[in-house]
């Protein structure tokens, strides 16, 4: 599953959801959609982006990594060879449902990104929550009725106890993986959220309302089936039009497309993410979207001025502070060290098979995954620069 980013976030695709509106909290749990009402809504969504004076192309399609599996993820598939440069989709802005006109200016060299960012999510969270209420009487009804299959849960955040605990522990320490609703969402000068649920593993609508706007959100915006393009760095095989154009968010095939190929974008190298790619990486991936994204991978550790980008083949781009391609100063040498023996650490000692207990099996894959192709990727970093220490510039 997947979507994109704006100055921050937004996408894997999620599996289901039924919201039950009560007078204090509410309570959501998953609705089990088959294959067949899938693909109505699915077709409904497309009518009504076409009804709008946009265009859905023919020769895409949405469903199943492996249709014979129901548990495979969603995404766009090409049906028929496409070449480059050819109309995928342009969604009008009638579509979007978005906070524009109140939204907080994110200005990058702005200090106070981040909170604005924050208060954007709230906005539009609230708004999409309303129209969750409004159902089949929402303006928004055919896109509504896709995002009520969007099951809650899919975000480390909302993971089980034991899932979140075992994360916490593999992560940088101080990370907000998966406490960045309490952080961000919860307390007196952070109120979007004012109810929770009393009950262990059940999400309120607020949580979740929030959960699924950080998830498929762009900036201010939720855009129906922009939202269904996955993401993968290294396999991108799309180009967009900014989403702030008046006639909509206009997607085109970036190069030649082959029949059974799926439709790839970037959830932070994307057109409209300003300088997101910067500050993000394979961690805030997994925290914004759910999974552990393909190679290239990305690390940032923002407080010792590093940024590493790694691919298959252990080969790497970084940054030491403003220059590429730099040599780490010892310091920062010593803090990847410390930063792989205690990942190592983990694999050891928290991560083998016999000690899964109690962590759901798609939360304790997720993790031992996770744990793995950091450990790989910086071990590879750290060999690299011991072994040729102050030459390294040089080679």
């Amino acid at each position: 599953m997947a979507r994109k980013w704006f100055l921050r976030r937004v996408l894997v695709a999620l599996f289901g959801l039924l919201c039950l509106l009560g007078s204090t909290t509410v309570i959501v749990t998953g609705v089990a959609v088959n294959d067949v009402t899938s693909k109505k809504i699915q077709d409904d969504l497309i009518a009504w982006v076409r009804s709008k004076g946009g265009s859905v192309s023919e020769k895409i399609e949405i469903r199943r990594v492996d249709p014979s599996d129901p548990t495979s993820y969603m995404g766009v598939f090409v049906k028929e060879p496409i070449p480059a440069k050819e109309s995928l989709f342009v969604i009008p802005r009638d579509c979007y449902i978005d906070v524009f006109d109140t939204a907080a200016e994110l200005d990058p060299e702005d200090e106070g990104v981040e909170t604005a960012y924050f208060r954007n999510v709230c906005q539009l969270s609230k708004k999409l929550a309303t129209e969750m209420k409004l159902g089949s009487e929402s303006q928004y009804a055919p896109y509504i009725a896709y995002l009520k299959t969007q099951s809650p849960g899919q975000l480390p955040v909302h993971w089980s106890p034991q899932g979140k605990d075992l994360l916490r522990k593999v992560a940088v320490p101080g990370s907000p993986i998966v406490d960045w609703i309490d952080w961000n969402f919860k307390g007196e000068k952070n109120d979007c959220i004012s109810s929770t649920s009393d009950k262990e593993g059940e999400i309120s609508f607020e949580e979740h309302m929030v959960e699924m706007t950080m998830q498929r959100c762009f900036d201010s915006a939720l855009i129906p089936i922009w939202d269904m393009v996955n993401h993968d760095n290294g396999k991108i095989n799309t180009e967009n039009d900014s989403m702030y154009e008046p006639g909509g968010l206009a997607l085109r095939a970036s190069r030649n497309l082959a029949a059974g190929e799926e439709l790839l974008a970037s959830y932070d190298k994307c057109l409209d993410c300003l300088g997101v790619e910067e500050e993000v990486g394979t961690p805030e991936i997994l925290k914004d979207f759910g999974f552990v994204e393909h190679y290239p991978h990305r690390w940032v550790f923002t407080e010792q001025n590093i940024w590493l980008e790694v691919d298959a083949n252990g080969e790497f781009d970084p940054y030491f502070g403003e220059a590429q391609n730099s040599t780490p100063s010892q310091e920062q040498l010593e803090f990847l060290k410390r930063e792989l023996e205690r990942l190592e650490t983990v694999g050891e000692t928290l991560l083998r098979d016999s000690d899964q207990g109690t962590v759901p099996d798609r939360e304790w894959r997720t993790i031992q995954q996770f744990q793995k192709v950091a450990t790989k990727d910086l071990d590879e970093v750290v060999e690299w620069y011991t072994a040729v220490g102050s030459n390294a510039d040089e080679l």
